[in-house]
């Protein structure tokens, strides 16, 4: 019977012709591409593509329904879409802190919360929310699969593919909207999200940019078309056979594989095996009552759930960031190119008929031609890019002291002390009060003339130094320091309020070996004065604090606080808070003898 069984399922898997069933699927792929390519923003004139793509989808879908091929579709979409989930919730499980930040976009007043309110409760929740969604997609990607509770997994994924697909369409007409109002010189509000965060900083870390939100919702298409033909056929997929599960297994590492190449990752492949095959031999364990297809999930939710907890409390295993170990500051701060644009003027040909358009070199060298009224009439000036450039990897790095902050010992810092022999007196004056009866004055002490200050008529106070303009403070910016110095620590605090309290007698252990060794140690955070003075007081905590911007500090290291070796500007090694070792390993290992 259970022979009987297989072969009448391989039969329906089949439909009426396996090559011809195999080949309407190919077309069918090859039409969604098509179709993508067609309205890709980048595509000039993508109506044949659109058109040829359509007619592929419709022709192909059609024949696969009448040769019954829609069932071996569903194994195709649920290999392309279960690998696709592993991948994408392992990448963003790997930084649950990055996704938990770009939650914090979503969630803002001033971004989703502008039109939908109620979401910015669950601010509080992003690093919960961030962990459960990278679980349920790595769990929901091992059951389409596996083939475990495809009713539920169906369904709970055209309920999530139905959400996201029309969050990045929210996100897209959001900064459609923005770009207009720009162009219109009208002030836009809102915070639009331009990264959904899908694969984390995966793309941006491996190919060179995230995807753009229009591409984001093609994605999400895409994703939702396959999982459509998952769901029309859910009443028919059962839990794998074993040689299935070998079948499937196999084709689904293809494309892990191939998502691992373009991230540059591969522990998604060994994280798969050990989650599936691990799963094929719980599911045979005799577990109470429990079923083969929940005991395969909750393995699986165990293990992701494990991972995520791990890189949420120490640092990500893969490190996509600009700040990775290994990378220089100053070399990611200059890798990028700036946009090249072309002014171009638009005329009317009132001669001929129709526009022109002359780029700024031609109308220069014929000026006195487009300037006949008679023939040309301008209609506007724009700007046409000719390279869009790359942005830099770093963009936002430029920790600061205000001079009022610094200690006598940080004054005499060589660099601090180089800026305040050349630059105090542009920033500081020597002041004074004048008198009268009509009240005071404050002026340069250089300027006080009894001249013009008659001693009958005015009182002069004692001179004091102070700021030139007192509305201008001189915030001096130690980039250069991070730059350039030969050794030095930089440690980062996101947020004083929440951060772990417990390791900053590890830190001043390293704070003390530092200063010993006359390395320098810099504390870099977004925090008020008074909050860092609050702090410095609390722990005894000595240290120079370097304001910096919030989100960059954020980029530095996931780990609050954290702590970074530099050497001239390239990153020797990073440590969570809590894993800070000695400084004494830390001297021997990067820094003596090196």
């Amino acid at each position: 019977m259970e022979d009987m069984r297989l072969r009448n399922q391989k039969l329906d898997v089949k439909g009426r012709s396996l090559l011809l069933n195999v080949v309407g699927i190919i077309l069918n792929i090859v039409g969604v591409v098509l179709v993508v390519i067609g309205f890709h923003e980048y595509t000039e004139d993508g109506f044949i593509l659109k058109l040829a793509g359509t007619f592929l989808i419709v022709a192909s879908l059609a024949g696969l329904v009448m040769l019954k091929g829609l069932y071996l579709f569903s194994y195709v979409s649920r290999v392309l879409v279960g690998g696709l989930f592993i991948v994408s919730g392992l990448v963003k499980a790997n930084d649950p802190w990055g996704f938990a930040f770009k939650l914090e976009e979503y969630f803002s007043p001033i971004g989703l919360g502008a039109d939908y309110p109620f979401v910015e409760s669950f601010a509080p929740y992003v690093l919960e929310l961030s962990i459960f969604i990278c679980i349920v997609e790595i769990v929901l990607g091992a059951a389409l699969i596996l083939g475990g509770k495809i009713k539920l997994a169906s369904w709970s994924l055209v309920l999530m593919m139905f959400f996201f697909t029309w969050l990045t369409w929210y996100t897209s007409s959001c900064v459609e909207q923005q770009e207009l109002a720009l162009q219109l010189g009208q002030e836009f509000s809102r915070d639009c999200v331009t990264d959904c965060g899908c694969f984390g900083d995966a793309l941006k870390g491996s190919v060179g940019r995230s995807l753009t939100p229009l591409e984001s919702f093609w994605k999400d298409l895409i994703l939702f078309y396959f999982v459509l033909i998952i769901f029309v056929n859910q009443w028919k997929i059962e839990m794998n056979t074993v040689k299935e599960n070998w079948v499937m297994t196999v084709s689904s590492m293809v494309v892990i594989i191939f998502f691992s190449w373009v991230f540059g990752w591969y522990f998604p492949i060994f994280f798969a095996l050990f989650a599936l095959l691990g799963a094929f031999v719980i599911g045979r364990i005799n577990i109470g009552k429990m079923g083969k297809a929940w005991k395969m999930a909750l393995y699986v939710t165990v293990v992701s759930f494990i991972f995520s907890l791990y890189t949420s409390m120490y640092l990500p295993v893969k490190d996509y960031r600009a700040y990775a170990i290994g990378n220089n500051i100053h070399e990611q701060m200059n890798n990028g190119r700036d946009a090249v644009i072309d002014m171009v003027y638009v005329y009317s040909d009132l001669e001929n008929g129709g526009e022109i358009n002359v780029p700024l070199g031609e109308y220069m060298d014929n000026w006195e031609k487009y300037s006949d009224t008679t023939k040309y009439e301008m209609l506007e000036r724009k700007d046409v890019p000719i390279d869009e450039g790359q942005p830099h990897s770093i963009m936002d790095f430029q920790p600061i002291i205000n001079y009022e902050a610094l200690s006598e010992d940080e004054k005499q810092i060589a660099y601090i002390d180089s800026l305040i022999q050349m630059d105090y007196d542009f920033y500081y004056e020597e002041k004074m009060v004048v008198s009268s009866i009509y009240g005071g004055d404050t002026i340069a002490a250089i300027d006080f003339d009894t001249l013009y200050y008659p001693d009958s008529m005015y009182t002069a106070g004692e001179p004091y130094v102070a700021l030139s303009d007192p509305h201008a403070s001189w915030d001096i910016d130690m980039t250069p320091v991070f730059k350039t110095e030969k050794v030095m620590f930089m440690m980062t605090i996101r947020d004083i309020e929440s951060m772990n309290e417990a390791a900053m007698d590890d830190l001043k252990l390293v704070l003390a070996g530092a200063k010993e060794n006359k390395i320098p140690f810099y504390v870099l955070t977004p925090a008020t004065d008074e909050q860092v003075a609050e702090l410095k007081e609390k722990f005894e905590f000595d240290a120079t604090f370097l304001s910096i911007d919030g989100t960059e500090v954020k980029i530095i290291v996931r780990s609050n606080p954290g702590l970074v070796l530099l050497k001239e500007g390239t990153i020797i090694d990073k440590w969570p808070s809590r894993s800070i070792p000695d400084f004494d390993s830390i001297f021997e290992d990067h820094i003596q003898g090196k």
